[in-house]
């Protein structure tokens, strides 16, 4: 059976020589791994090993979409980021939704397999089969909020950034890589940010138009509609107050990891105050909410 979700290509940049370039993706390794997080950790595997440097050049710095990301299918707005990490000194894996996922695959890409070092600043944008390397130096030295209506400007306003600020720019070792501006989301976990950094990449833009080939297309449409009801049913509390409702809880059972678990029961005044609830009833003004969100939308 030929294998559908995917757009069953890869984009390789050597930053080092400029040289960029696409390789089929390996069908059996996408059955194989599942998912971005999956693939992107066996590309991980087979380019690293014990003495990689995670912020040196030869680190890979992998984004990577699953099969229903860009499709209809519920909750999949969703893409990795992979690479080794400059925090534990293994691999590390963060988890983004948003909509840049999305549109890497519209872009007719599955993933980006980032090598070498830039000698200045750049940013990658890619677009519908296309891509080019720009020169970013006008963007080091700002936040992500500034720089992503400048790439919008600048290649597409339809266009989404994926970005690091000046802690990813000075390689601190718990750097995020932001995504939708200031609606951000975040691939906070390991300090990848840095790694982006390190290859002088300020930025990743990408836009796309082409629809992804699932294999059913009419049962992927059926999906929200039947089961979008009780999805909502049994995310009712996330729903209203998203990640952060669940804040007092993890504290009261010590599951909130505030320096690994430092302050275990000793926190809970402070929770509360900044839980899903609290944050409600103070400071929300509107929701945004990932491609293919059913449960984000506005009741």
């Amino acid at each position: 059976m030929r294998l559908k979700g995917y757009a069953k290509k890869i984009l390789r940049v050597d930053l080092s020589s400029s040289k960029i370039y696409v390789e089929d993706l390996n069908e059996e390794l996408a059955r194989q791994f599942i998912g971005g997080s999956g693939l992107g950790v066996k590309y991980l595997y087979e380019m690293t090993n014990e003495m990689t440097d995670p912020l040196g050049p030869e680190n890979p710095l992998i984004f990577m979409a699953g099969p229903f990301t860009g499709t209809a299918v519920p909750l999949s707005g969703r893409h990795a980021v992979v690479s080794g990490s400059p925090l534990t000194g293994i691999f590390g894996e963060s988890d983004v939704g948003g909509t840049w996922g999305a549109n890497l695959k519209k872009a007719v890409f599955d993933g980006i397999i980032v090598t070498g070092k830039s000698e200045k600043p750049i940013y990658l944008w890619i677009h519908d089969g296309k891509w080019e390397l720009r020169d970013a130096s006008h963007l080091w030295g700002k936040d992500t909020y500034e720089v992503d209506p400048i790439l919008i400007g600048e290649t597409n306003e339809k266009a989404v950034v994926s970005t690091i600020g000046q802690a990813g720019e000075n390689q601190v070792p718990l750097a995020a890589v932001m995504t939708d501006g200031k609606d951000g989301r975040a691939a906070a976990r390991c300090g990848l940010g840095a790694v982006m950094g390190s290859k002088n990449l300020k930025a990743v833009v990408v836009h796309g138009t082409r629809n992804v080939p699932v294999y059913d297309s009419e049962g992927v449409a059926l999906l929200a509609k039947e089961h979008g009801a009780q999805i909502n049913k049994n995310m009712e509390n996330f729903r209203k107050y998203r990640t952060a409702g669940s804040l007092s809880l993890f504290e009261s059972m010590g599951t909130l990891p505030l320096q690994n678990w430092k302050f275990v029961g000793r926190w809970e005044e402070s929770a509360q105050k900044i839980n899903g609830m609290t944050m409600s009833e103070t400071v929300l003004t509107g929701r945004y909410f990932c491609h293919s969100c059913i449960v984000g939308a506005e009741e």
